[in-house]
């Protein structure tokens, strides 16, 4: 399990182990993190659980936060990644990602927006596309079947991003990938979770198939592969 280490110039005073969905950190009592700093204001920063991933972003503090020495808006926590909070430091421990390189961790933290940013409601945003490979993985859509935002129904939404979201961020969110394996929908926030054929899923990746019917983020949306031209 992934943990956070809190030290006061290179003294260690504590250990939280990441075991809830967001764990908020700040001066208040009620805080999962509570840090006595008058540096640091009432509820300063928040750490996010997205299936194994861990998201660190700064909840518009006075005095900011750092991490690795630079500012921080919202960034995907690596394997001994430091926090720089006022005068004390969280340092991110997780072996299991040691050494993992993981691209579309990184597209996935640029696809959403930085706490108190604006954002329009019910869009599909989308990341600058990967660049050509070799491999022949045919490009998905979506085709929307119900539901109301920035897409109508009967609208077909191509993905040919690394990452495509879905949703209200705030609210209800979640993020369609493109991996070499295949594409892949994950749950990033919200209350409800999503559903593929009638059945939800949980909060790790689910690989989508040709024909799926997915329930998410207001919207019901049917998954198809396009067949790929001149490739047996």
């Amino acid at each position: 399990m992934a943990k956070l280490v809190l030290s006061l110039n290179g003294s260690v005073l504590n250990q939280y182990f990441i075991d809830k969905p967001c764990l908020n950190i700040g001066r208040d009592a009620d805080n999962d993190i509570i840090i006595s700093d008058p540096l640091l204001s009432r509820l300063h920063a928040r750490i996010v659980s997205v299936g194994e991933d861990h998201i660190v972003e700064d909840l518009q503090s006075s005095n900011g936060t750092l991490i690795n020495g630079s500012a921080l808006g919202r960034k995907i926590l690596q394997h001994r990644d430091v926090i720089g909070l006022g005068s004390h430091s969280l340092c991110y421990l997780n072996t299991r990602m040691a050494g993992e390189v993981d691209l579309e961790r990184t597209m996935l933290i640029q696809a959403l927006p930085l706490a108190g940013g604006v954002a329009e409601a019910g869009t599909g945003d989308a990341v600058p596309a990967m660049r050509a490979g070799r491999t022949w993985l045919p490009v998905g859509c979506v085709t929307v079947l119900a539901g109301s935002g920035a897409h109508a129904v009967g609208d077909s939404v191509r993905l040919e991003r690394v990452v495509t979201t879905f949703g209200i961020p705030g609210e209800q969110l979640v993020v369609i990938g493109r991996r070499p394996q295949g594409y892949f929908l994950t749950h990033v926030e919200g209350a409800k979770l999503p559903r593929v054929n009638r059945r939800a899923i949980s909060t790790e990746p689910y690989a989508l198939h040709d024909g799926d019917e997915v329930e998410a983020a207001g919207y019901r949306l049917e998954f198809r592969l396009e067949p790929l031209a001149g490739h047996d």
